[in-house]
């Protein structure tokens, strides 16, 4: 039997989580591991997005708002993912970021699991998850085949959640002045 595309999501989730458990435990492979986990996670993020989220967005229009969450936890980790790209495999720094985006990560699996794939496989019969699964999987390929470059939030994006939030002299802020304004 051919695999869904939500197989396919959980295989990833459960992949993610090992690759996490290794970053832990072998310390002289961080770099590698990183190199692996960000080239997965970006391509899955990116896949999931263009056509996972946008044919749930369309089979079930009341989950845009969901959809739009499960979009901003990426960015979200992407830029935790960035931060640990930069930073030192032998320094404290290192594993404070790990355990940010482990946490992050973990927090959108449970949320996507819970809540996004089972309106996703109510939503979407079965023949068009078998084939939305073979859509997601190419788009991955393709990602995978480029190198990794995790996006950080745009200073317009910054800009946008300031004033939604309400944050006074957002439109004067540096982006770093607006990252810690939000709190990030």
């Amino acid at each position: 039997m051919s695999q869904t595309v939500i197989d396919l999501i959980l295989a990833d989730h459960r992949d993610v989580e090992q690759l996490f458990a290794k970053l832990k435990a072998e310390r002289e492979n961080r770099p590698a591991l990183v190199a692996e986990l960000a080239a997965k996670f970006v391509a899955h993020a990116r896949a999931e997005e263009a056509h996972v989220y946008a044919a749930l967005a369309q089979a079930a229009p009341s989950e845009r708002g969901e959809v739009h969450h499960g979009t901003e936890e990426h960015h979200e980790a992407e830029e935790l993912l960035a931060a640990l790209m930069a930073a030192d495999p032998d320094k404290a720094e290192f594993a404070s970021v790990l355990e940010q985006m482990e946490k992050a990560v973990k927090h959108h699996v449970e949320e996507e699991e819970s809540d996004i794939l089972p309106v996703l496989a109510k939503a979407v019969p079965g023949d068009k998850l078998v084939r939305l699964g073979r859509v997601f999987s190419e788009a991955k390929a393709a990602d995978l085949a480029r190198p990794p470059k995790p996006r950080g939030r745009t200073k317009e994006e910054l800009l946008e959640q300031a004033k939604e939030k309400n944050i006074e002299g957002y439109s004067s802020m540096t982006k770093d002045q607006l990252l810690a304004a939000l709190g990030e």
